[in-house]
């Protein structure tokens, strides 16, 4: 590996979900692909963790619902 920090270039979402029905998984920087939802969007050393959205759930019942941000990994640079 010849670089130490992960910019990810991303695009912002928010969503609307079901209160505590958001799922991730907990993912190496130096994994992150293009395509990857993240909570986050700033640099990362490569050895951090990163939270990345697995699944979700949205219904019309009558359960509280949340809107949070999510980032789209359009791109990714490396330094």
């Amino acid at each position: 590996m010849h670089y130490s920090i992960i910019k990810p270039k991303c695009k912002k979402e928010v969503i609307e979900i079901d209160k505590g029905s958001l799922k991730t998984k907990r993912k190496f920087a130096f994994l992150l692909e293009i395509g990857d939802k993240i909570l986050n969007n700033k640099e990362f050393w490569v050895n951090d963790e990163v939270e990345v959205v697995v699944d979700y759930s949205f219904s019309d019942s009558k359960r509280p619902k949340e809107k949070i941000d999510v980032y789209t990994i359009e791109d990714i640079v490396r330094d």
